[in-house]
């Protein structure tokens, strides 16, 4: 016989009334095992994971795909192992969070840099939240 650990947390299982809880297993559907990246057969619409989050409209995509590629290079995030995902990977779940399409971040980001846009108007964003976090700071 298998020795099966139960890492649920708490309450997360019902059982049926008088159960002893060391019954049989019936698994009726997917498992998810903690992967970082999406399932091959999970459909592609960035809103799968219910995500209330929008950008606003004074919002640009490429300003997050900016915010978070220095997140990303800087290691800010890792997965539920502590691992590094990688860069598209991790473009994948911030689409999924905000509800955009974030599969050419690459390209987007590359053609920014690549453009006739200047240096400063790249770190425009970058600049607008060190302001805001100075003003949160100095109101206090």
């Amino acid at each position: 016989m298998a020795n099966i650990t139960n890492n649920f947390a708490e309450g997360s299982c019902t059982f049926e009334p008088g159960s002893t809880q060391n019954g049989d297993v019936t698994i009726t559907g997917p498992i998810y095992q903690g992967e970082t990246k999406p399932k091959e057969n999970a459909p592609n619409n960035p809103s799968d994971i219910g995500s209330p989050l929008h950008l606003s409209q004074n919002a640009s995509k490429i300003d997050l795909i900016r915010i978070m590629n220095a997140w990303y290079e800087c290691g800010k995030v890792v997965d539920a192992n502590g691992g590094k995902l990688t860069k598209k990977e991790f473009f994948t779940w911030v689409g999924k969070l905000f509800n955009i399409d974030l599969t050419n971040y690459d390209k987007d980001l590359s053609n920014s840099m690549s453009s006739s846009v200047a240096r400063d108007k790249q770190l425009q964003i970058f600049n607008e939240l060190k302001d805001k976090h100075e003003s949160i700071y100095q109101s206090k």
